[in-house]
């Protein structure tokens, strides 16, 4: 038996392992993708309702502060609800995405690609 039929099946583990660290790693890139669209899209939505609410306000003082009615304005409590909603899925988006980026799955396939990467070259 000489050397290279040897090394065989240990070149066809590696490749093999490095396959399923390839696809583990797309798989996380994917789901790292989309958590950091959703946060951009909460971020787009915030921006908006402050916007909402800045102009709400602006009119507001443009008409020297109407006497305060005793129920607030329906438009500024949804305002305010829309914001708190959208406050609450950025804090668990970012939430998210940084317990994907400390994990040890994730320092773990960094760390690995990193040796695959200097053993492939």
């Amino acid at each position: 038996m000489d050397l290279e039929e040897q090394g065989s099946p240990t070149r066809r583990a590696t490749e093999e392992r490095l396959r399923q660290f390839e696809e583990t790693l797309a798989e996380v890139r994917g789901e790292l993708r989309t958590a950091i669209r959703a946060q951009e899209q909460l971020q787009v939505q915030l921006r908006s309702a402050v916007e909402e609410l800045s102009e709400a306000l602006r009119q507001r003082s443009l008409n020297n502060g109407p006497p305060v009615p005793e129920r607030p304005n329906p438009q500024v409590q949804r305002l305010e609800a829309r914001i708190r909603g959208v406050e609450q899925r950025l804090d668990r988006m970012g939430e998210q995405l940084a317990s994907i980026l400390e994990s040890r799955i994730w320092r773990t396939l960094v760390k690995g690609g990193g040796f695959l990467l200097r053993f492939v070259r």
